[in-house]
């Protein structure tokens, strides 16, 4: 809206000079100094070229475009109109304050491409070290893992050295019953089986 107000305003300048290019407009006594009409005309141009997110916050905030720029500079529509009709009547003027915009916004454009670049480096970084960090974190529990069963294993060795030396007793209980018995067998054996000669009643005489 702002951005049309002001076309129509350099619109108009220029007819009037075309039309009455030998009356020199008097010079304004608030006239606004050129470096400050380039100020005013770049912020023109962004506020007009604002979209999307960056113009719903300006709807959200309820700034209007128009009174926000003569708000920032201190100026009103009339005086604005004058200092624009008095640059547009000397052309060299009114092509150096454009030339300026134009630079100031190439600048800026170019600032704002770098800014742009840089931020999706550092959010490629960024995600390169989170991705290091969740694989390290991977194998550090990996590692975790591993040194917890192997402390497990480390804690089961007693036990099993307990129930070897058990084993070992129990083995050498059993080898001693054995002996046990098999002498005992032998204690029982006949004279016969013992190789004893045989007693005399027993002999037959026939």
């Amino acid at each position: 809206m702002i951005l049309k107000r002001f076309l129509t305003y350099f619109s108009l300048v220029l007819l009037a000079t075309a039309c009455y290019k030998y009356n020199k407009p008097k010079k304004p006594k608030n006239l606004i100094p050129k470096d400050k009409m380039v100020n005013i005309i770049i912020d023109v141009r962004l506020l007009a070229s604002a979209n999307g997110k960056n113009k719903r916050t300006l709807e959200e905030n309820n700034l209007q475009s128009e009174a926000y720029i003569y708000k920032k500079y201190n100026i009103d529509s009339l005086q604005f109109a004058l200092s624009n009709n008095y640059y547009a009547y000397y052309v060299d003027d009114y092509i150096d304050i454009y030339e300026k915009v134009k630079d100031s916004l190439g600048s800026l454009n170019d600032k704002f491409s770098d800014l742009a670049e840089k931020e999706e480096q550092e959010k490629k970084y960024k995600d390169s070290i989170n991705s290091i960090i969740k694989k390290d974190s991977i194998r550090i529990l990996k590692i975790k893992n591993y040194i917890s069963a192997l402390v497990k294993k480390d804690s089961l060795k007693p036990l099993i050295k307990k129930d070897s030396i058990r084993l070992i007793k129990l083995k050498d209980s059993l080898q001693i019953l054995v002996k046990k018995d098999s002498l005992e067998k032998i204690n029982l054996k006949t004279p016969v089986e013992e190789g004893l000669i045989t007693p005399v009643s027993d002999i037959d005489f026939q």
